[in-house]
This record gives C-alpha cells, structure tokens and sequence, in this order.
C-alpha cells in the first residue's frame, strides 16, 4: 500500500505484529513490518512493550503534568459559554473565581486553543418566512436540476453602491497607545452606483446610475415631480435596453455561444420587475427570464460575491480624492476580472445552490 508506513498505527496494527511474532518466532522485525505495511521499528516497539506490559496501549509520557486537569477544562468550557466573558482574561478570572486553580491567562489560552475554540461573532443572515424558505427551497432544486449549459447561457445582472471612504473596520497593526495612528471618515461618504452584468464568458462594463454623486438627474418622478434618488422603472428600462441587452448580446456572440438563446437573471427590486421592464426583457432578450429570484435572497447570487470582491479590491483608497477617481478605479478593478473567477462562480451555484 503506497505510504501506509506514514499512516498513523492503530491498535489493531500493533496486535499483529504481536500475534505474527508469537505465532511465527522465526520471522524478523523487519519481515513482520513488511508483512502488516509498517517499519522494523514500529513493529520492534510493540511487540516489546506487550511483553512488558501485555499491551499496546499508549503509555504514560515524562515530564511535567498537565496544570489544567479534566474538571478545570469543564470550568473553562462552562466560562466561555458565558456572554459577559469575552476575553481570555475574564475567562482566566472566573476559572480560578471558581476553583483554586493559579494559572496563567497563556494556559488559558492554550487550554481553549486546543478544545478548538475561537470567539466568534455570529454570522447575520436575513430573517425570512416560512414562505420564503419554501420558495428558495423551490429555487435552489431548480438551479441544481438545471442543465449546466441553461447557466452558462445566463447572464446575472445586479447593482451596487460603493463610497469613496471605506465603511469597514481599517486594518490594525502592532503598536502602543502612544503610536496609534487615526483614520479619518466623514459622517456623509460620497458614492457611486453602478450596473453590472456577469456571464461565464465575462462581465459588462460598469453603468453608473442615479445614486452617484455629482451625476446628472434627468428622471422626474411624475407623482413628486422631483428627481428620482434611486434607480426608477424608466432608468432602469433605459439601462436594459442601451446598456445590459446589448453588452449580453455582445459577449455571448464573442463566447460563440448560443446568442439566440441567451436569458437574463435579475434580482426583485420593485423597478426590475415592472410590466414594462419585463416586457422589455421577453422582446430583447431571446431566452427571456430565467428564474424567479426568491425574495429576500440577495446571498443566493453569485454577483454579490463578485461585487464583495470590487469593494476587497478598492482597499483603503490610496490616491482616490473625489468620485471620478473612484469611477476610474472602479473601471480598472472591472477590467481585471478573470474568467476563472467567473467559471468558478457559475459552478458553485450547483454546489451551494
């Protein structure tokens, strides 16, 4: 057997070479190593420990004993569990409040380290209906039933916001109090909007929308009679027709795929789905909709992952000072997406779908 030699021995390993040795006196270490895939040494060890011991179980190791015995782990358990204990520390403090135990935070430390323990702070994940489990249910069974080459003829269209100042938490780094650098961040941060569509084949370019700073307003909304502040039913049309069915078109024709039967993927957002907008995508698009996205399901699409990566991509902003600057990066991050990055994307809608 290639590599059993480096295969960890178990008891029933060790109990033949034992057996072997009894049973045929004449053979030598190195042939009863041979015989059961170990070394001459594993099989000298054992059988001299089972005549020492009559077992083969492991044996005491030398040294210093462990200062954490089995009850002060179930202290440490039972502490970590607690809300108010969020640090190692007061971990430490109530394992030696409980117990006369005098240990150092580091044992602590190790202790929960090696009980695979890490202090995490719970995954957000949105609220949904039962109604809204049973239609991603639906959803997910579709997109795994699906044949594969439905998604590779699919193009996942979505939008996102992206500021000029990162709203994350800005990296650390090891300092004192005293050397703590600052990172400025405005109450208001300037933003871009934009467009995208992803296909296996490639990604269309980026369409800036209403939403992005200093960009001109010419959708009126005819009940307030006031520039829209998001992306309405007419902009969105405008964006399917100028934009997105066109850039579809063109990247399936230079994939060679099927351009003729080539569908659209959107997202529920109230201005994607208006009876014009889906009228729009059954003329122009010649495999139509796809499917019906469930609601309140943002984490289902691929492109969020691709949008996460952008943002990744940006990082603290270096040489970014107003939002053309911004558009302009935003572009080149575009210009960088690799088609494995896609293919890999597109296949894990079978995997986690």
């Amino acid at each position: 057997m290639p590599g059993a030699k480096n295969q960890p021995a178990t008891h029933k390993q060790r109990w033949h070479a034992v057996n072997l040795k009894e049973l045929h006196p004449e053979l030598s270490y190195r042939q009863i190593g041979s015989k059961i895939g170990k070394s001459q040494t594993f099989a000298s060890k054992w059988i001299r420990l089972a005549r020492l011991h009559n077992s083969v179980a492991d044996q005491p190791r030398s040294g210093r004993p462990h200062k954490l015995n089995a009850r002060a782990i179930q202290l440490i358990l039972e502490a970590a569990k607690q809300k108010q204990c969020k640090s190692v520390a007061a971990i430490t403090a109530r394992v030696q409040q409980k117990s006369v135990l005098k240990v150092s935070v580091s044992t602590i430390q190790c202790a929960i380290r090696r009980e695979g323990l890490k202090h995490l702070r719970p995954k957000v994940v949105p609220i949904l209906t039962a109604k809204q489990r049973h239609t991603r249910s639906k959803f997910g069974t579709a997109a795994q039933r699906t044949d594969t080459v439905c998604w590779r003829d699919t193009m996942i269209t979505d939008s996102s916001i992206f500021r000029m100042h990162s709203m994350g938490k800005p990296a650390g780094s090891w300092c004192t109090q005293a050397t703590r650098g600052t990172v400025g961040r405005p109450k208001h941060s300037l933003r871009v909007h934009c467009y995208m569509g992803m296909t296996y084949w490639g990604v269309t370019t980026l369409k800036f929308v209403t939403g992005t700073h200093k960009l001109a307003q010419k959708y009126i909304n005819p009940k307030t009679k006031r520039a829209f502040t998001g992306v309405g039913s007419k902009e969105y049309n405008d964006v399917l027709q100028q934009h997105l069915i066109p850039e579809g078109k063109r990247l399936f024709q230079q994939a060679g795929r099927r351009a003729d039967k080539w569908k659209l993927q959107q997202d529920n957002a109230p201005a994607h789905k208006t009876r014009e907008n889906m009228q729009c995508i059954s003329d122009n698009v010649p495999g139509g909709h796809f499917l019906e996205w469930p609601p309140n399901s943002p984490d289902l699409s691929p492109i969020e992952n691709l949008w996460a990566w952008m943002e990744q991509q940006l990082g603290d902003r270096e040489g970014i000072h107003n939002t053309d600057d911004l558009q302009c990066r935003l572009m080149a991050i575009r210009d960088s997406i690799t088609l494995t990055q896609l293919h890999d994307l597109f296949d894990g809608i079978y995997i986690y779908a």
